[in-house]
């Protein structure tokens, strides 16, 4: 389904009939799509809203170089528009970022937050503070080298370059500290994006929150290991 939001064409997938809801938010490069079969495993449970996030798969690119804050204001429009009450939140990766943001500020109740590999704690190595840095410099540089800088977000980023960019260089650690809500931490054990130190540090910071791993997984903990995974959920009471 589609449905034009703040000028944007947004496309979305509401999953299920349950009495509460739940809301999916994707990471980088990705889509409502890899979250399906986490959407269809709870729709007797849940009423399960799924959506493309602006400039990724069917919706469209914002009109401007958005930050994670214009993403997070843009969400909660969306719960808005679309009656989305006390939702439990999960967010992977950059999804991860804006459901930080979200249960932070306190401006809608959320009953859970979810956070599967998330980024936001901002423990940069040196490839990251250099394309923080000197993204500008990086068309310049010859591909030997750029092909051994970056995350592979960076790398196949288009033209959501400076987007991304922004949204990296925009450091969450003291609002994950103002999170005062039930939290999963869901974190794959062989994540080479975000590392495990990046959990442990996400579990420190909020104080209600619980660390479970994924064995064997990597980044997409919800792909590679789904049964382990939703074990996981239905263990935690999601």
């Amino acid at each position: 389904m589609k449905k034009i939001i703040e000028g944007l064409l947004i496309n979305y997938q509401i999953v299920g009939h349950g009495k509460t809801d739940m809301l999916i938010l994707h990471g980088w490069q990705a889509s409502l799509e890899e979250w399906k079969p986490t959407a269809d495993y709870f729709k007797d449970k849940y009423r399960v809203f799924l959506v493309d996030l602006p400039g990724f798969g069917g919706s469209s690119r914002p009109n401007t170089n958005w930050g994670i804050f214009e993403y997070a204001d843009f969400v909660m429009k969306l719960i808005k528009i679309f009656q989305i009450k006390t939702p439990v939140l999960l967010g992977h990766s950059f999804g991860g970022r804006i459901g930080i943001i979200l249960a932070s500020q306190e401006k809608i109740v959320i009953s859970k937050l979810v956070l599967v590999d998330a980024a936001g704690m901002e423990l940069k190595s040196f490839k990251t503070k250099f394309l923080g840095v000197a993204s500008t410099l990086f068309k310049w540089l010859p591909k030997s080298i750029k092909s051994k800088l970056g995350s592979s977000d960076y790398k196949n980023v288009g033209d959501m370059k400076h987007i991304f960019v922004k949204i990296i260089n925009q450091p969450l650690r003291l609002l994950a500290k103002e999170i005062n809500i039930s939290t999963l931490i869901i974190w794959g054990e062989r994540d080479q994006e975000l590392s495990l130190s990046e959990a442990k540090l996400l579990h420190k910071n909020i104080q209600k929150s619980k660390l479970r791993i994924v064995w064997g997984t990597g980044h997409w903990p919800h792909r590679d290991e789904f049964e382990d995974f939703v074990n996981i959920l239905f263990e935690e009471g999601i």
